[in-house]
């Protein structure tokens, strides 16, 4: 009996023993697996394949490369044909088979939208979708320019405590008026400037009544009743707030259409120094400026161009447009004079390497300065000012401005004598490097695409003109 117990007990230390083998067999070829496919995934092959952008934007007549890095052949085909040819090879529904042991290089025939397909093995792996869009045009400026522009209503900037009875206080603030508010209208006065608010105010204050004012607020109007109070330090009625109806500063043009006479400029939004809010339009305009110096950046203070305005009555171009893309108009009186118009790159064609921009460093002289694109964002699928990572490599500039400064915004970047995008930030911590953001999304923004369709009689008769 005993025996048999010793015996049965052995038996089950056996079966746990091989169980136990099993679990961490399986445990350990789950291990290698997963560490293959880790590796697979993480290899540059594998890499430069998902990193290819769903959908290619290109111009017409154009190259771009497909960085691809696989150890095999790779099957290529277009659902329609006459459209792209890969390293010389026109496409067509019918698989191509290409070696990878060079980049291919994708050349585009003819405008239209069409379909890309990669297999290996006879198994597609990716799908791109490519659209050929026309060539645009335009003229790199990168003149020094002034900017005076007045908001669509008065902006409350701030508030103002006014001694009371009891205590201080803001009858604006405690009606219900907002930082970042328009006032549009005052008392039925359409558009009232700070003067014609303060006459109103005392006015109804004398009469004890409340103002009604009219404010912009997130692309809404909100009436709101504000009764004045009277001030015992300046004797006059107030509604306790602060207002500005109108901002001034320096930038850099970025580019003009001669085609649509609409001009591109900063790359980023004018916003209020004191809430931060864009400014609405109301009217504006660009002067020229002339740089009189240079504070020069440093790690942790970014430096400054310091400009004046030239002859402010003679306008170089009215601001109809103020977002997070720049300052766009129609352009007066062309700076660029008899510059040439150069090709725009799209995002997917933009490349990593040698540049430069066009920017004032004195005076009114536009200078050419040599940069690096250390970085393009391909997969910055929506707009955004952050798509370029540049690095000033010109020693001249360097020696002068430290890098990238103040004023510097909207120096159009070119690279293969094409334009890519405009300077729009500085790296605080690093004054040579700073970000830049892709042309198109300026094009887009502007509008000049639209007004070319208006004129595009004329327009297109003008290139058939110019091809022949």
């Amino acid at each position: 009996m005993v025996f048999a117990l010793v015996n049965l007990k052995a038996d089950l230390f056996v079966e746990r023993g091989a169980a136990l083998e099993k679990r961490m067999l399986k445990t350990l070829l789950g291990c290698f697996f997963s560490a293959i496919v880790l590796v697979v995934a993480l290899s540059p092959g594998a890499r430069s394949l998902y990193l290819l952008p769903v959908d290619l934007r290109v111009t017409e007549g154009s190259s771009v490369l497909l960085p691809l890095h696989l150890p095999f052949s790779l099957g290529v085909s277009l659902e329609q044909a006459g459209m792209v040819r890969i390293n010389g090879t026109e496409l067509g529904p019918q698989l191509v088979k290409f070696c990878l042991s060079r980049p291919l290089s994708l050349e585009t025939l003819q405008q239209g939208t069409a379909q890309l397909r990669l297999s290996v093995f006879g198994l597609t792996i990716r799908r791109l979708k490519i659209e050929i869009v026309p060539v645009v045009e335009l003229v790199p400026a990168g003149h020094s320019v002034g900017v005076s522009l007045r908001s669509d209503g008065l902006m409350v900037v701030g508030f103002a405590n006014i001694q009371g009875r009891d205590a201080e206080f803001s009858p604006a603030r405690e009606a219900g008026i907002r930082l970042g508010d328009r006032i549009l209208s005052a008392h039925g006065m359409e558009r009232p400037d700070s003067l014609v608010l303060n006459q109103i105010t005392e006015e109804l204050g004398r009469q004890r009544q409340q103002v009604l004012l009219t404010v912009g607020r997130d692309d809404r109007a909100v009436d709101i009743l504000v009764t004045p109070h009277l001030c015992s330090e300046t004797g006059q009625h107030r509604l306790g707030l602060f207002v500005r109806d109108n901002v001034v500063g320096v930038g850099t043009l970025t580019f003009v259409d001669r085609e649509s006479n609409i001009y591109g400029a900063l790359g980023h939004v004018i916003a209020d120094i004191d809430t931060g809010r864009p400014v609405e339009v109301g009217s504006g305009n660009i002067v020229r400026a002339t740089v009189t110096s240079i504070e020069s950046g440093k790690r942790g203070a970014p430096g400054e161009k310091r400009s004046v305005f030239v002859k402010e009555e003679n306008n170089v171009g009215s601001i109809t447009k103020n977002s997070e893309f720049g300052i766009f108009g129609e352009i007066h009186n062309d700076l660029t004079g008899d510059s040439p118009a150069v090709p725009i790159l799209l995002r997917d064609q933009v490349r990593e390497g040698p540049a430069y921009i066009y920017t004032v460093i004195d005076g009114e002289k536009v200078e050419r300065f040599a940069i690096e694109v250390q970085r393009v964002s391909r997969q910055q699928s929506a707009p955004g000012a952050k798509g370029l990572v540049v690095k000033v490599t010109d020693e001249r500039l360097l020696a002068k401005t430290g890098g990238i400064v103040q004023g510097m915004s909207g120096s159009p970047i070119l690279q293969g004598g094409k334009l890519v995008g405009a300077v729009t930030h500085v790296f605080v911590n690093d004054p040579s490097r700073g970000y830049g953001m892709f042309i198109e999304w300026m094009v887009g923004e502007s509008g000049l695409l639209e007004r070319r369709e208006e004129i595009a009689p004329t327009f297109f008769y003008r290139q058939r003109l110019r091809a022949s």
